[in-house]
């Protein structure tokens, strides 16, 4: 009843919703930009507010951050260039289907996938708060390291057919992961004396030198267009995407809850988060040999969870004052400078604010939905420019991006080597996405490791009911592909037998 009075209170005000609409198009124009991700958002954003009251800028700090993601995958599908780390998942799948003409049906489908995960993951929000002190607090070190390695499963999946070359690019990822600070001694690794590296490497400069400048020089010398001479139509790309989205609504349902689940933990991340969903998508697929090649499935997934997880991520963040991501950092910011203090007080003497935010996530999706779908679909015309046009285009808005990301020279150079790395990972057959699967979690294993060691010794990882579960879902997924192989071939023996 107290949601359903905010939604009230929200929607009787024009100003509000004026506010909202203009929020929702700045926030999709910057998800657009690589680079500047939700946190970037927020900060741009919150010098605007300071005459503003709460409520305004409730609505504009969260409506141009909940819009974010939504440029980041249109990016991510037409120019294989992730907005952020957390849309790097997206391009596995979003530029291939792009290459074959279906970037307007990607892009619908990440956009429902988007919108409508955003709104699942506010309204368990709603749902968990009174329960928010045990779910918060339910995970610790071993459970992490055990999550990481569940989640670096997804790799024996991926490399199917070239598993040695796969298991080679993820060791690859590991040590590039284990580049910058030590986090036991607090000494530096491979760094070589360089300053730039101390805290290791940057996500978003690997993932756009390996995806996005690789594939714009490939398709340089190929003096194509990216679609080739596929040709697309919006209402049919607007059909089939939509189509797509309820053939597998239970696999956004899956990967709704995983973001939400994740969110929920500090520090983990919505990289990770991302991955997992990809990862289980892969995992329960009956094809998984599709993935990477232009599954609509490798789209919805890790997008349904990028914008689950926020919901999760908002519920450390108003309960304890402990931002779940970067960009919560930065809201904690915003909100106690109009005097809303994240903590106890949120779920007390500032309860009917905290449903005003729910209430303002929820409602600027619905806002979000229909203007994505006008200007995203008809953005897949990029598809069409020939190559030797289009490429230097993608590097030159990669580059910015990369620079964007810390306002570094340094990422910039981190990039283009990457870029160089990845022409030669793709000419030889070594998987990219397994390097960059193991550089995400590569230092969530470690950091984990060494904190279970310290902390609870080895004993941890099995006498924890939420490690002991995570071990099990990983071996489970280990042997998968080859128990669901061996009972197929049991059916088909049963029935030779029978037919005989």
């Amino acid at each position: 009843m107290e949601l359903l009075n905010e939604f009230v209170t929200l929607l009787s005000q024009p100003y509000l919703m004026l506010l909202m609409l203009g929020a929702v198009v700045l926030g999709l124009l910057i998800g657009i930009l690589p680079g500047l991700g939700g946190s970037v958002a927020l900060a741009l954003l919150i010098p605007l507010t300071f005459s503003m009251g709460p409520d305004a800028a409730i609505v504009l700090l969260i409506s141009a951050y909940g819009t974010v993601t939504y440029g980041g995958a249109i990016t991510s599908i037409l120019l294989n260039t992730p907005g952020e780390a957390t849309a790097a998942a997206t391009t596995f799948d979003g530029y291939p289907l792009a290459k074959q003409g279906k970037a307007g049906k990607a892009i619908t489908v990440a956009v429902l996938a988007s919108a409508i995960g955003g709104i699942f993951g506010f309204l368990v929000l709603y749902l968990v708060l009174p329960l928010a002190r045990s779910l918060v607090l339910a995970f610790t070190y071993p459970d992490f390291f055990m999550l990481a390695i569940f989640g670096l499963t997804v790799i024996a999946v991926v490399t199917q057919g070239s598993a040695f070359r796969g298991i080679i690019s993820a060791l690859v990822g590991f040590m590039l992961a284990f580049i910058g600070t030590d986090p036991l001694m607090g000494s530096s690794r491979f760094t070589f004396g360089s300053f730039h590296l101390w805290d290791g490497l940057g996500l978003v400069p690997v993932i756009i030198g390996l995806f996005a400048i690789t594939e714009a020089f490939q398709l340089y010398y190929q003096k194509t267009s990216i679609a080739g001479d596929y040709d697309h139509d919006i209402k049919t790309d607007f059909g089939e995407g939509l189509r797509d989205f309820i053939h597998h609504r239970w696999l956004f349902v899956r990967s709704s809850l995983t973001g939400i689940f994740l969110g929920m933990i500090p520090g983990v991340g919505g990289a990770v988060a991302s991955f997992m969903a990809y990862g289980s998508a892969v995992q329960t697929s009956k094809t998984p040999e599709r993935f990477g090649k232009g599954a609509i499935e490798g789209v919805l997934a890790p997008e349904a969870a990028n914008d689950a997880k926020e919901g999760g991520a908002m519920l450390p963040t108003l309960a304890f004052g402990i931002p779940g991501s970067a960009a919560m950092a930065v809201l904690i910011g915003g909100l106690i400078m109009h005097g809303l203090t994240p903590g106890p007080e949120m779920l007390t003497t500032n309860l009917s604010m905290t449903y005003f935010l729910i209430a303002v996530a929820i409602v600027s999706k619905l806002v979000a939905l229909p203007v994505s779908l006008l200007v995203g679909p008809r953005m897949a015309i990029v598809t069409r420019i020939p190559g030797t046009l289009m490429a230097p285009g993608i590097v030159a808005i990669s580059l910015v991006g990369a620079y964007a990301v810390e306002g570094s020279f340094w990422d910039v150079v981190i990039a283009l080597l990457f870029g160089l790395i990845g022409i030669l990972m793709k000419q030889f057959g070594y998987s990219r996405i397994a390097l960059i699967i193991a550089l995400v979690l590569g230092g969530l294993v470690e950091a984990s490791y060494h904190q279970t060691m310290a902390a609870f010794g080895w004993e941890a990882f099995f006498n924890r009911s939420i490690s002991l579960t995570l071990l099990c879902l990983t071996v489970l997924s280990l042997l998968w592909p080859w128990l669901r192989t061996s009972t197929l071939m049991k059916r088909i023996l049963g029935g030779a037998h029978g037919s005989a």
